[in-house]
């Protein structure tokens, strides 16, 4: 083995890197420089969020049947669909008053729309406790902004989701008041046709077994006090 092999000690190490300074050192300040001049010069991003749980169904479906059939990952994205369509997100550039900026002003509609649309962010997470719930996220310049559409676009999908249940509710309602008229109205039949068969075959009817019984015992009782009479006279 040769003696005079390069030996890497604790002490080489650190008269390395006294010895080679400079060159860990500029990269070092370069690095931190540029990063602060990119700070300063780069326009700020802000961005809020906001969770919403899902609640399932209180009442035992035991006893009362969901409405809502479809998966909360479903149903999001059908929200969101809503959530992002052209008129409300027409209606939030107008209530907010964004893209105010001179810069933004020659912006087509379209534009607009697209740029806020890729703004807004919407996932589906599920909390350590199984729930499903979702997330909105918006990023802009305007912390005010930020917090205020993020706010409203939680309200949009709050809302909408209330209107799909209700609409859900009043076409379950619908149905069954359309299967409740028909329920009845097969029961007035039936029993229209009970009547005219008991009309048809009244006294032959089996509940009126026993009074017919009846009625034949006290003939054949009446016809033999009248025969016993005849015999007699």
């Amino acid at each position: 083995m040769n003696d005079n092999a390069l030996k890497i000690t604790p002490e080489f190490i650190i008269e390395l890197i006294i010895r080679r300074r400079w060159i860990i050192l500029v990269p070092f300040f370069l690095a931190l420089i540029i990063g602060i001049g990119l700070e300063i010069v780069l326009p700020k991003k802000y961005q809020a969020s906001t969770l919403i749980l899902i609640e399932p169904q209180r009442v035992p479906q035991n006893y009362v049947q969901s409405i809502v059939s479809a998966e909360a990952g479903d149903r999001i994205n059908t929200l969101s669909q809503l959530i992002m369509s052209r008129t409300n997100m027409e209606k939030i550039i107008a209530d907010f008053n964004l893209f105010s900026d001179p810069k933004q002003a020659g912006m087509y509609m379209e534009d607009k729309i697209k740029n806020l649309r890729e703004r807004i962010d919407v996932r589906v997470t599920r909390d350590r406790g199984g729930a499903d719930a979702f997330s909105i996220s918006f990023r802009d310049q305007d912390p005010q902004n930020v917090m205020r559409v993020t706010n409203a676009l939680a309200a949009s999908f709050i809302d909408e989701n209330l209107k799909v249940r209700e609409s859900q509710a009043l076409g379950t309602s619908d149905f069954l008041d359309s299967e409740l008229e028909a329920g009845r109205l097969r029961l007035e039949q039936v029993e229209e046709k009970i009547k005219e068969y008991r009309k048809t075959y009244m006294g032959e009817l089996p509940e009126q077994l026993d009074t017919n019984l009846r009625m034949l015992d006290r003939l054949q009782e009446n016809m033999t006090d009248r025969q016993q009479s005849i015999r007699e006279a």
